[in-house]
């Protein structure tokens, strides 16, 4: 597998996780407390990220950075913020 396939594998999986994870945090937040839907959004992240460098083969904080982590966080508090207010 070359690395524009395992760039591609780990931003796909943790664009889905991410939209998921905003749906669920509206759903955390409106039970309890922002800061636990927060809390729950970074374990799902490390947990993302420790399949994808599995599935991919990659290892370090580096890559994974800039193939998961910085998009799941964008696209997280942005489906967050848009099921929250769909919600309203």
């Amino acid at each position: 597998m070359n690395e524009l396939a395992q760039s591609r594998i780990s931003l796909g999986m943790h664009a889905v996780v991410a939209i998921v994870m905003g749906w669920i945090s509206v759903e955390i937040a409106a039970m309890s407390r922002s800061l636990f839907a927060i809390i729950a959004a970074l374990v799902i992240l490390y947990a993302t990220g420790f399949v994808a460098q599995k599935v991919t083969g990659q290892k370090g904080i580096k890559w994974w950075a800039i193939n998961g982590m910085i998009i799941y966080l964008f696209i997280w508090f942005i489906s967050w913020t848009l099921f929250f207010n769909l919600a309203l």
